[in-house]
């Protein structure tokens, strides 16, 4: 809350803000009443109100570096005097007066003006009117001592008076200590923080605050009084850029200022309260949780024992604090609890599918160089064997004999197997037709699925020695009734696909 005082607290920063509304301009002079307590954060100099005709200058010192406006409004009759006393006593303050019953546009000259260096003068940074000094006028430089003449006011009499921080950073409290009675401010009383959970909308932090049931703790028991609402305390003291009371925070914790003016006087005093979206409880989502697409689902959870959820799936309910899931996606889901208040939580599933075999690229018919490249498609991460052994990363099998093979694929987090057969054609190197049960003919396993084919053996002559049958059970080793002899023979191989491979192999007896 903002800090009461019988002293009014201005702070004066340095930036600059030529078009926004501040009480560095005149026309947004903060009226000073009796009790006030006013914190403010004006920009730069504002407009320059003495390039008006009616206006001139002070005399006394260029007031161009951080200005304030401030008008006082007497009640009663007495003497106008006040004590301006820097936060800083290294700070350098000048002020001048306008008046009485002057406006912004015709203020004429000043009728005090002070711009001692108090440094150079060697006083304190203390400035203001007082009853003891006669002078009207000191400065620049050395010259005074920081204080000027009082004023004689009448009822109703009213006065401008412009500050300036000719050096320094803080701020500063003025004490009106004359006799002349203000008006006496109204009082913004104290208001506790206002907490709302998430109710409406987005998950976000962000909610609707109602203003409205504040109204009667900050007015009490004073009367014709006005409350408005707003974002920054410069606004609350100018009294722009009220809020709705029905307000949705724009910030998570955000401070709302309230002004209360007295329609009487136009008095004014400024406080402020907290808002503040809290996250009442927390709820969690598996964040690594597997699903094998397009296959059996699994359950998504969040935690038990709220009044209702809302999945980002469309199911919602009472109790449904677990789906089922079959896809990768983006889920979420909205927990309301018994008070009303949400939590929000989402999480990306981690997938995989089955792999689909689209091509086996055989490389055959070259003996080492026999070879086998799986093309598998899916999402998952898969690993190959051939005929369900030893599985592998790679999907390149080489130095495959002559022989039909099953490569099976399968997805690492048990998606699932798919396998598939294929040949790798190739000749015997040799063969021992010693009818002991084991290559005792020379044939090429699974050229049948080239029924257009032929193979022609001839011995190292060049003599044909079999014209063999893709159909047959091999060569036997055998021309004409006669077992041949151990040696190398050679043969041609005319695929019905258009290639013809030549080679030889051994006969051993």
């Amino acid at each position: 809350m903002l800090m009461k005082s019988l002293s009014i607290l201005l702070f004066l920063l340095f930036a600059f803000s030529a078009y926004s509304q501040n009480p560095n301009d005149c026309g947004f002079a903060l009226q000073i009443c009796g009790n006030s307590s006013i914190g403010l954060e004006p920009a730069g100099v504002g407009e320059d109100e003495f390039l008006l005709s009616g206006n001139t200058a002070p005399a006394c010192y260029s007031f161009n570096n951080n200005t304030i406006w401030l008008l006082f409004q007497f009640d009663e009759a007495g003497t106008f005097t006040f004590d301006l006393i820097p936060d800083n006593p290294g700070d350098d303050y000048d002020f001048a007066v306008y008046g009485p019953n002057v406006s912004c546009t015709s203020l004429g000259s000043a009728i005090r003006c002070s711009s001692t260096n108090p440094q150079g003068a060697g006083v304190t940074a203390d400035t203001g009117l007082n009853i003891d000094e006669i002078d009207t006028t000191e400065g620049p430089g050395s010259d005074g001592n920081g204080y000027l003449k009082f004023i004689d006011v009448q009822a109703g009499d009213y006065y401008y008076v412009i500050v300036d921080r000719a050096h320094g950073s803080s701020g500063f409290s003025i004490d009106a200590t004359g006799s002349a009675i203000l008006p006496q401010q109204p009082t913004a009383n104290d208001v506790s923080d206002l907490l709302s959970c998430d109710i409406t909308g987005d998950v976000d932090g962000f909610t609707e605050f109602n203003f409205d049931d504040l109204i009667p703790q900050i007015i009490g028991d004073q009367t014709n009084l006005e409350v408005t609402f707003h974002q920054s305390l410069n606004d609350a003291n100018i009294g722009i850029n009220d809020l709705e009371i029905s307000y949705t925070n724009k910030e998570n914790p955000e401070t709302i200022f309230y002004r209360v003016v007295n329609n009487n006087s136009s008095c004014v005093d400024v406080n402020d309260f907290k808002i503040e979206v809290p996250t009442e409880f927390e709820i969690a989502l598996p964040q690594d949780l597997f699903v094998c697409q397009n296959s059996s689902s699994v359950s998504l959870s969040t935690d038990a024992g709220y009044a209702y959820y809302q999945w980002s799936t469309g199911e919602e309910g009472p109790d449904l604090n677990s789906i089922e899931i079959s896809e990768v996606a983006d889920y979420s889901v909205i927990v309301t609890n018994e008070n009303g208040c949400r939590a929000f939580q989402s999480t990306t599933t981690i997938g995989s599918e089955i792999a689909s075999i689209k091509e086996i690229n055989v490389k055959d018919l070259s003996g080492e160089e026999n070879s086998v490249e799986v093309v598998a498609e899916g999402i998952g991460d898969y690993e190959y064997s051939l005929d369900d052994m030893a599985y592998q990363d790679s999907n390149i099998f080489l130095n495959l004999p002559n022989n039909y093979y099953t490569v099976w694929v399968r997805d690492k987090k048990g998606c699932g197997i798919v396998s598939e057969a294929f040949l790798v054609l190739d000749y015997p190197k040799f063969f021992t037709p010693n009818n002991d049960g084991f290559n005792d003919f020379w044939k090429i396993t699974g050229i049948s699925e080239f029924p257009g084919s032929k193979i022609f053996i001839y011995d190292r002559y060049g003599k044909l020695l079999k014209d063999l049958r893709i159909s047959s059970r091999g060569w036997d080793g055998v021309f004409n009734g006669k077992e041949l002899p151990t040696s190398d023979y050679w043969f041609t191989l005319e695929l019905d696909d258009g290639r013809e491979i030549k080679g030889n192999f051994t006969l051993k007896r």
